[in-house]
């Protein structure tokens, strides 16, 4: 491709024998269309029209965030990724934790977990105080095998799927969090871990739209493998924000689960060092509305019975290296899970990470298809 006279020259290669031909930069998409030739071969139309947006289309402009934090990068070592300043995460963290005193400057704020009844166990108290929060979750909640949705009394998996959603959509209400700020990506439960490539576009295309100052999400920690695969989601779409120079979020961290010492240990992360935590002790009232919320969960009323409701902890999430285990010896999940292993989870993660590293730049011909539509045309 080269200029001449204002104009840009594209010569296509001589084997497909390709004709040459011109078009102006101030070509309007409608322009793009009638352009002869370029139905004979979808991917070079792709390539072509994404180039030439590229140049014509002025730079997108962001609203402010409120939090001026740049995202983390996709990078083959994990000390070569951006940390956050400790000022910033700190005043966030404080932001958060005196969510009263600050109600006119907190964060926009995206929770991204695994389950229906995730935000509810790591968060619940802290967003009773941040009603306009979006709410997604990654799977449905309800696994493939439908012996599992027949143990809690429902005839088939899709049942059990929409009694969960009815469910965490009565438990947000609780807390003024609206149906259309709760979302659900639709993943299978316990499967998330074998799409991570697809998943990580999901996300994208979710922080895209809501441009969230703050992102909460799980630690990965061998809790669960979906956990893992929705931090795993939220870091990589943080890095492919970042990449196409969109304002992306600081991600925090709530508790979960994790394998400790051969016993499942709650509300507590696993060590990380240099990780800052914040303990948020619920008032009354915080406490009451967090028991009104599990009260919701009909189905889960057996597992949510581990988990206290009287304090909640937080932490900036640390720069993982998503291809080792999280800590040495069995995970939690392979105490309990016959369909994945660490071992494979890690390469998945592998997998997937390379893949994204070969995308120099996301599909941006059309509006409206995004980072998910770009793995159905690559």
């Amino acid at each position: 491709m080269e200029r001449e006279d204002g104009r840009v020259k594209f010569q296509m290669d001589e084997s497909q024998a390709r004709p040459r031909f011109d078009v102006a930069l101030n070509s309007t998409a409608a322009d793009l269309t009638m352009i002869s030739g370029l139905n004979q071969n979808p991917e070079k139309e792709i390539q072509l029209i994404s180039e030439l947006v590229d140049q014509q289309a002025p730079p997108r402009k962001s609203p402010e965030p409120l939090i001026k934090v740049p995202g983390l990068i996709i990078a083959p070592d994990r000390d070569a990724r951006y940390r956050p300043p400790t000022e910033i995460t700190s005043d966030v963290m404080e932001r958060l934790a005196r969510r009263v005193a600050f109600a006119k400057s907190l964060p926009t704020t995206l929770v991204v977990v695994a389950h229906p009844d995730d935000e509810a166990i790591g968060a619940g108290g802290l967003l009773a105080g941040l009603p306009d929060a979006v709410v997604a979750h990654v799977t449905d909640g309800a696994p493939r095998d439908v012996r599992y949705a027949q143990s809690k009394g429902f005839q088939t998996r899709e049942e059990y799927a929409r009694a969960r959603r009815r469910e965490v959509v009565n438990a947000l209400a609780h807390i003024g969090i609206t149906p259309d700020r709760c979302r659900d990506l639709g993943y299978v439960d316990g499967e998330a871990s074998m799409q991570l490539l697809e998943l990580v576009f999901d996300v994208a295309d979710l922080m895209d739209e809501v441009r969230p100052d703050v992102v909460l999400t799980h630690p990965y920690e061998g809790g669960h493998s979906d956990h893992d695969a929705t931090a795993f989601a939220v870091h990589l779409a943080c890095g492919i924000l970042r990449r196409d120079n969109v304002p992306t979020a600081l991600v925090l961290e709530l508790t979960s689960y994790h394998n400790f010492s051969g016993a499942r240990r709650v509300f507590n992360f696993l060590p990380f060092v240099g990780a800052e935590e914040r303990t948020i002790q619920l008032t009354d009232a915080e406490k009451e509305l967090k028991r009104r919320m599990y009260q919701e969960f009909a189905s889960q009323r057996q597992v949510l019975e581990r988990f206290p409701i009287d304090l909640e902890r937080f932490r900036p999430a640390p720069r993982y290296l998503f291809t080792k285990a999280p800590h040495e010896g069995q995970l939690d999940y392979e105490r309990f899970c016959t369909m994945i292993t660490g071992a494979q989870w890690r390469t998945n993660a592998a997998k997937a990470l390379d893949a994204l590293r070969t995308r120099r730049r996301r599909f941006v011909q059309a509006p409206g298809l995004g980072y998910s539509a770009q793995r159905k045309i690559e």
